[in-house]
């Protein structure tokens, strides 16, 4: 699995019915919302990955949360914790968590609150998804470099491509 399948997951299988569930949004919403914010988090996780301070923390969060089972993705949303969620968050984007929801909510007219309640419940999945597929991948390519691989995830993703990905799928 690389980060393209990923990010399908992220926009199929359930993920934005649960997200519209637990947000009182519609599913064409809650995915306008999801098409915003992904791309944002995961330039985030780019600059936790590239930032030599952030790094090891970033690794050790991956691997962490890539212990989690996420092979049914509505039960793992169903039973998301917000509070790491926002945590999460706070970490991958720090102050521009505010500007992110700004901008989704003047794209959208969607309310800040829940923009970020959305981000909230996308990060941990998005975190264990990747932290998986970098020990997959690591173990496939019979090494321990996790910075590499998930450099190697995270490069070959283009932001832009989380959208053209949600558009294809909501055809």
């Amino acid at each position: 699995m690389d980060m393209n399948d990923v990010l399908r997951m992220m926009l199929s299988n359930g993920a934005a019915e649960e997200v519209s569930n637990q947000t009182g949004l519609s599913v064409n919403d809650a995915v306008a919302v999801m098409e915003d914010v992904l791309p944002m988090l995961l330039k985030g996780m780019q600059g936790q990955a590239t930032n030599k301070s952030t790094q090891q923390g970033f690794l050790q969060a991956l691997s962490d949360h890539g212990k989690q089972d996420t092979s049914d993705v509505t039960k793992f949303l169903k039973t998301v914790d917000t509070d790491d969620g926002a945590k999460i968050v706070k970490h991958l984007l720090g102050a521009q968590q505010e500007e992110v929801a700004a901008k989704a909510k003047k794209k959208s007219g969607i309310d800040t609150k829940t923009i970020l309640k959305i981000m909230a419940i996308l990060a941990p999945l998005l975190m264990s998804k990747m932290g998986s597929t970098a020990k997959t991948t690591a173990k496939t390519r019979g090494s321990d470099d996790m910075l590499s691989v998930v450099g190697g995830l995270l490069d070959g993703v283009d932001a832009t491509d989380v959208l053209k990905l949600a558009k294809l799928l909501m055809k």
